[in-house]
């Protein structure tokens, strides 16, 4: 009956070898799927600040020419100095909205890309983590089943 006992032990140490192993294997899996949606969810949000970064472009263009359409009807001309003062700030006060845009979407999406390369790191840890926690249990599991003496 001792046999018996030693080999439902050695059993029952192999499943919690492969049990640990597999739990492993799906907490790496998950956290590397997370790691991809990061990714994808950075190139979103840098595609969404281009095109923001794009229709204030176009708002500034607009105002622009709005202010040469009013410097004509008023008959000031576009070398006048408070013109070219205005139209200076204005096309200044676009570009600096516009490159605003088109950072915070680069710092959200290296943000998420971050956070992606964290969860890779951390999935090859808990997989390598799981395999050598598996081998102590199966090493541990054979000691008490008796099989080394």
């Amino acid at each position: 009956m001792a046999g018996i006992g030693a080999i439902l032990s050695i059993v029952g140490t192999g499943l919690s070898v492969v049990s640990g192993i597999q739990q492993g294997k799906a907490q790496a899996a998950a956290l590397n799927y997370q790691a991809k949606a990061d990714i994808a969810k950075g190139k979103e949000e840098r595609a969404a600040a281009q095109r923001e970064a794009l229709d204030k472009q176009q708002q500034t263009d607009f105002l622009l020419s709005r202010e040469r359409a009013l410097a004509a009807a008023s008959g000031a001309g576009l070398e006048t100095p408070s013109v070219i003062d205005i139209y200076t700030k204005t096309a200044q006060r676009g570009e600096y909205q516009e490159q605003a845009l088109r950072y915070g979407g680069e710092s959200r999406q290296r943000g998420y890309e971050d956070a992606a390369a964290l969860a890779k790191a951390k999935a090859k840890s808990i997989e390598s983590g799981s395999i050598l926690d598996a081998f102590a249990t199966g090493i541990s599991g054979l000691n008490k089943s008796g099989i080394f003496g």
